[in-house]
């Protein structure tokens, strides 16, 4: 009995200390675990402080570009401003042109109309008729330069809305971008 008691205690002892080795592993594997972790997390902070660093340059230059395109956009708004402006004024004084030439094409008529024209009144006449067609003609294309006009302007109202909603949408990644910035450090 004692051998088999022997036996036992033996295989205890052995079944003990294979517990152990395995623990011991256990305790091995781990540390290698958290130096690996250890190094990972060093390494993410290293990353980190750099794309923070990085942070304040990408800043001004967003804001570089924002400045920029804004006194660009504020420039073609003013000379769109101006060259509709100018449009319509050319547009009213052609109009008025042509009505004073109306009128002044009817009272050249009436006139004729009480004398006997001789043949180079009747050719002048026949020559400003000619004249007034043309007028009407180009009276017609002003008519429709104006048309362009108020279509060109429509378009530029609506690309100034775009515009708007990109300035929008910038000033709120500025305001991100300022707000990771202004972020404590971890």
């Amino acid at each position: 009995m004692d051998k088999r008691l022997l036996d036992q205690v033996q295989q205890a002892l052995q079944s003990q200390q294979d517990t152990i080795k395995r623990q011991e592993q256990m305790l091995d594997d781990k540390d290698q675990d958290i130096a690996e972790l250890t190094a990972s997390l060093n390494k993410l902070a290293q990353t980190q402080t750099q794309e923070m660093q990085h942070l304040p340059m990408l800043f001004n230059t967003l804001k570089e570009s924002m400045e920029k395109y804004t006194k660009e956009w504020v420039i073609w708004k003013n000379y769109r401003k101006e060259h509709a402006q100018t449009q319509e004024s050319i547009t009213e004084q052609l109009l008025a042109l042509a009505n004073t030439q109306n009128r002044l094409a009817e009272t050249l008529k009436e006139y004729q109309s009480t004398i006997t024209p001789p043949e180079y009144i009747e050719r002048d006449t026949t020559q400003l008729e000619s004249k007034l067609n043309t007028l009407a003609s180009t009276q017609s294309e002003i008519t429709d330069s104006q048309a362009k006009i108020a279509d060109s302007q429509a378009k530029i109202a609506d690309s100034q809305a775009k515009i708007t909603a990109l300035q929008e949408k910038l000033t709120v990644e500025s305001r991100i971008l300022d707000e990771l910035l202004n972020k404590p450090e971890l």
